[in-house]
């Protein structure tokens, strides 16, 4: 927990808030019929499956001048659908032939019962509802290219029933079937047209925190004083016709428990599987109070139920006494210690609901530490500045709140080596070309193991260091006038001191 509440304090992040409204994926399918079937009188006991060609509805005549009496079924797979609300659902068929044009019965779309190898004119599919009537305008053309039929009811009690397909049969009025003038043949692929939409579900993951989950019995997590975002995962089934998801809007919920009335909602979009953000001010809550939180999702059509009602209590005070800070390697007053990593120890004085530290050292990220106890200290090391440096401390309490800064401001000297010569003085214009001069490194700190050097214009060279941690070169210049030489310590473990510069003259 105090991990959580420490790491909050470092990291802050930057929320953009969307004003864009709700957009609906494209909830209209086009389902093919994926079997198709049609009984005969003129053979009571058989029954078409699938074959090819046309089916007819009604009585026809053959060849022989036998009549036919047929009626046309047609399967649909509708699996796809359960749990979506269905708005609209249309059966398309496609005339393709009629008895007599001039006339223009009425064709009944019929709700059944599955058929099967077994189902005949004498045993056909049982009849569950008739759903729809439809009576072609003779605008429609004849053969009409276009029928549609309301099979909305039919796909709803299917869905309802647990159904995983749908049966439809188009047929004639028994009063009328066996006129033959009347009779009409429809191609054996037809559709359903179907306008659903699937509601929302419940929001799940619910988080009151960044990464932790909300609570709903005590004790109840703890909340410190900062901006609030409560968070949840929305979920929506439906698909855009390029297989984008609905943006859904999330509306989430907060009322202190003793007053419910004081009710706050926030708004917040996101698609299928990301997460939404409830978006509340420090202002909006207050200091030691127990809160509530709900959060429901909902698309342009429907509104999923509220999620369970999460908790949380507030607490806004942190330590009231401010942390010491101190430094054997870095002293307020003293000597300056070269600019290496050195330790620096903060204390809660006497604050026993201090749990850790937040620190930040110059203009570096903040960062935490944990107390070695409640009320306790600790030390933490640190590499500050050459020359003046500012160390920022506050105490933290188990949910993350401050006590007010301590400031530690001290100054570190430059860890480089120091350059001493003979014949070419810093600044100097002396020796000449040809005149050999001694230059001494020294180093400010110990474990400096060699040193490396460059002259302006020529190759960097190595010399080891003496047990002192000292070094001599002798250098012999080629040629007259101003020039450098640049000069490091190198440690035991690799690492390099900063640089010295030292700048003079050979003379002519």
């Amino acid at each position: 927990m105090l991990a959580v509440a420490l790491s909050t304090l470092v990291a802050a992040g930057l929320v953009v808030v969307s004003t864009a409204s709700p957009a609906a994926a494209y909830d209209v399918r086009f389902e093919n019929n994926t079997s198709w079937a049609w009984t005969d009188s003129e053979r009571p006991k058989k029954i078409n499956l699938d074959q090819a060609g046309d089916v007819s509805v009604g009585t026809w005549v053959d060849s022989k001048r036998r009549p036919h009496t047929s009626r046309a079924y047609f399967t649909f797979d509708i699996a796809a659908y359960r749990g979506a609300d269905i708005q609209l659902a249309k059966f398309n068929a496609k005339e393709t032939g009629a008895g007599d044009c001039a006339k223009r019965p009425e064709v009944e779309l019929w709700r059944t019962e599955p058929y099967t190898s077994r189902s005949s004119w004498a045993k056909p599919p049982v009849d569950l509802a008739r759903i729809d009537t439809r009576a072609m305008p003779a605008a429609a053309g004849c053969p009409a290219p276009y029928v549609d039929f309301d099979a909305t009811e039919g796909l709803r009690q299917a869905l309802a029933e647990g159904k995983s397909t749908l049966t439809l049969s188009l047929r004639l009025p028994v009063g009328v079937e066996r006129d033959p003038t009347l009779a009409r043949k429809y191609a054996s692929q037809v559709g359903l047209s179907i306008d659903h939409n699937y509601p929302p579900g419940v929001p799940t993951d619910l988080q009151t925190l960044n990464g932790t989950a909300c609570t709903v019995a005590e004790p109840y997590q703890v909340v410190p004083r900062r901006d609030l975002n409560l968070s949840a995962v929305l979920h929506d089934k439906d698909l855009t016709d390029t297989g984008g998801t609905d943006q859904l809007t999330a509306t989430f919920a907060l009322w202190p428990t003793d007053e419910p009335g004081a009710r706050l909602e926030r708004i917040d979009y996101a698609s299928n599987g990301d997460r939404a953000l409830g978006r509340f001010r420090t202002d909006d809550i207050q200091h030691d109070r127990v809160y509530a939180w709900q959060v429901r999702a909902a698309d342009s059509r429907a509104t999923s139920d509220w999620s369970p009602v999460c908790y949380f209590r507030t607490d806004f005070e942190g330590p009231t006494t401010a942390p010491t800070v101190s430094s054997i390697d870095f002293p307020v007053d003293g000597p300056q210690a070269p600019a290496l990593p050195g330790e620096f120890t903060f204390d809660a004085a006497g604050a026993e609901d201090a749990v850790g530290f937040l620190y930040q050292l110059n203009s570096g990220a903040p960062a935490t530490v944990t107390a070695n106890h409640a009320g306790g200290s600790a030390t933490v090391t640190l590499t500050p500045w050459v020359a003046s440096n500012r160390l920022d401390v506050w105490s933290v309490d188990i949910v993350g709140n401050r006590s007010p800064v301590t400031t530690y401001e001290f100054f570190a000297a430059s860890n480089a080596p120091t350059i001493s010569a003979t014949v070419y003085e810093e600044g100097g214009y002396s020796g000449g070309p040809g005149v050999p001069g001694v230059f001494t490194f020294s180093s400010r700190v110990p474990g400096v193991v060699q040193y490396r050097y460059s002259f302006f214009n020529q190759e960097p060279g190595t010399v080891q260091a003496n047990a002192d941690g000292s070094a001599s070169l002798t250098w012999v210049p080629a040629e007259a006038g101003w020039t450098m030489l640049e000069v490091v310590g190198v440690f035991e473990d690799g690492t390099q001191s900063d640089p010295v510069v030292w700048y003079f003259g050979v003379a002519d």
